[in-house]
């Protein structure tokens, strides 16, 4: 996939995995000759691959460990009745739905829905997060339920074949996150790479029509509905999930 310019330039940096090389060239995200602190790359260290933004006294650095800390231990602690495991219904099912995630961020939720035996694809436009996802995974047990593919979901979602559609869309479209610094970065990492937010009218009403049992949204607990009548909601302290059942076809 080449790289859109619709997003900051974003490199490799040396001494990467060779997974973490396959990530990078299967989503258009190239290759440095150096280290440089003063844009934005991909950086490997120990068992993690890290976005790195400029250095500065605010610098953003992202990092995503399946085997410690707060990504180890959100998967490790993960139930079938959580809220967002409630909310794609699985905890009702006789087996795990399968999830189009639309809108795939740094993947924490569609690793989470993996983990718990969804099979979830899942789309990103930035290259750059497709790439640290992809790389995270390669090699373990999510990406046995994980597919990370890179591109316009929308578009996708609306070119998908009947026998293809989901039983979940899952959409996030989350950059207003409030919270712990670490959060808080990851949120400025998303503003500065995901380039301008999808029209969201046109996202929902492809998930719609796509989706054989229901849209799930993700919302700030205070935030109203991305779109008007949702089935119901899944409350959390900080989060809600608005749920929309797909009309008896």
């Amino acid at each position: 996939m080449r790289p859109s310019t619709h997003f900051p330039p974003v490199t490799l940096a040396p001494d990467a995995t060779a997974a973490d090389r396959a990530a990078a060239a299967a989503f258009g995200v190239p290759e440095a000759a150096t280290r440089d602190p003063a844009a934005w790359q991909l950086v490997r260290s120990g068992r993690s691959l890290a976005l790195c933004g400029p250095a500065g006294p605010d610098a953003v650095v992202v990092a995503l460990d399946l085997a410690q800390g707060p990504l180890s231990r959100r998967l490790r602690q993960a139930r079938r009745d959580d809220l967002l495991p409630r909310a794609v219904g699985l905890q009702k099912r006789p087996s795990p739905p399968f999830v189009f995630d639309a809108t795939l961020g740094l993947g924490r939720d569609a690793m989470t829905l993996a983990h718990l035996g969804c099979r979830v694809v899942a789309y990103e436009r930035a290259p750059a997060f497709a790439c640290l996802v992809q790389a995270t995974i390669a090699g373990t047990w999510l990406a046995r339920s994980l597919e990370v593919r890179g591109g316009d979901a929308v578009a996708a979602l609306r070119e998908l074949p009947p026998d293809e559609r989901p039983d979940v869309v899952l959409l996030d479209p989350m950059f207003e996150t409030h919270g712990a610094a670490q959060v808080k970065k990851e949120a400025q990492a998303c503003r500065a790479l995901a380039g301008p937010p999808d029209d969201p009218a046109g996202l929902f009403a492809a998930a719609r029509a796509a989706a054989r049992e229901r849209v799930v949204v993700k919302r700030d607990a205070k935030a109203p509905p991305l779109a008007p009548g949702p089935s119901f909601a899944v409350d959390g302290e900080r989060v809600r999930f608005d749920v929309y059942l797909a009309p008896p076809r």
